[in-house]
């Protein structure tokens, strides 16, 4: 999946350009059935719930979301991967839920407060530029009792190149707490595997009544 920053994008003179971009949009595009379909079954997605999949790339989770008959919308900063997802989505058998896709960031969603009851995020985390706003606005854009699912692939802490594309046990802790200090119930950290990938999750719920204890 893709992330904040666009899926092959990266600042500075790690930036491979447009060309490098559309290479990475369309790898992504395979082999990403499995991580969907089990981020939806960890998420308990039905087709009452309005999905966001924030860092969407090519959309297989948001086409997975709408086979399952949800409203499904995917945000993605990387213009060249969504534009391969409308394709991808257009010629598709979406079942019964509908698509969209949005251009954002996950720390600026462009989408109305309480409009989702459920948002994950599939290889996209460890991206972001800012986690805490991320998160801060996963929070707002969740409804009462709404669900938050992060996967992320499992790494050792201090990894470079491919083996840093993901989060150590560590790092998924730490946010844990910060989704717990935003006002998250239910934050934890599990493990499950995925073919023969390990993935470490992050799930919490937005609470259905405000913590009188939070700011």
């Amino acid at each position: 999946m893709s992330r904040t920053q666009s899926p092959g994008a990266t600042h500075g003179a790690h930036a491979p350009g447009k060309v490098g971009e559309v290479m990475m949009a369309v790898a992504m595009s395979v082999g990403r059935g499995a991580a969907a379909r089990a981020l939806a079954e960890i998420a308990g997605l039905t087709a009452e719930d309005r999905l966001v999949d924030v860092g969407c790339g090519p959309g297989a989770a948001v086409r997975e979301a709408a086979r399952r008959g949800a409203a499904a919308t995917g945000i993605d900063p990387s213009a060249v991967s969504l534009a391969l997802a409308r394709r991808i989505a257009a010629r598709a058998n979406q079942g019964s839920g509908s698509v969209l896709f949005r251009q954002g960031r996950a720390e600026a969603l462009p989408l109305p407060d309480a409009s989702a009851t459920v948002v994950w995020s599939l290889s996209s985390v460890h991206h972001w530029q800012n986690p805490a706003a991320g998160f801060a606005e996963i929070y707002r854009v969740l409804a009462p009792g709404g669900r938050l699912v992060i996967a992320e692939r499992l790494v050792r802490p201090g990894g470079r190149g491919p083996a840093a594309h993901g989060l150590s046990r560590d790092r998924a802790d730490e946010f844990a707490r910060e989704l717990a200090a935003i006002g998250f119930a239910g934050a934890g950290t599990r493990l499950t595997r995925v073919r023969r990938s390990t993935m470490i999750l992050i799930e919490a719920r937005r609470p259905v009544s405000p913590d009188p204890d939070q700011p």
